[in-house]
């Protein structure tokens, strides 16, 4: 079953086949946020640390996003943000996983 929504997430952004850990880990993030059946009507979040999750912070896996650049790192008219490909959450912190494709770099921002 999470397979096939990774499956599904990478297809639908036409994302490679390099970016399937981060699809899961997204997915499992997505799946632990949702009611299920399982436990009363509840998620599964709330289940383990008793109280709702916020959504608001959810993004479309693979939509494009934009870092932004610190201006030790920029110039005073180079762009304040750099585009990127959204990939998931962090782990470690509340913060979005981001990939440059121009550089191949993977940013938490």
């Amino acid at each position: 079953m999470i397979m096939d929504k990774v499956r599904c997430m990478l297809k639908a952004k036409q994302m490679p086949n390099e970016f399937w850990a981060e699809a899961v880990i997204t997915t499992v993030y997505i799946s632990n946020r949702c009611p299920t059946k399982s436990v009363c009507e509840k998620t599964l979040e709330e289940a383990w640390s008793e109280r709702r999750p916020s959504i608001r912070h959810l993004r479309v896996f693979g939509c494009i996003a934009y870092a932004h650049v610190s201006n030790q790192l920029r110039k005073k008219l180079d762009d304040k943000g750099e585009k990127c490909i959204f990939i998931g959450y962090d782990t470690d912190s509340k913060a979005y996983k981001l990939y440059n494709p121009e550089t191949k770099n993977i940013i938490i921002s």
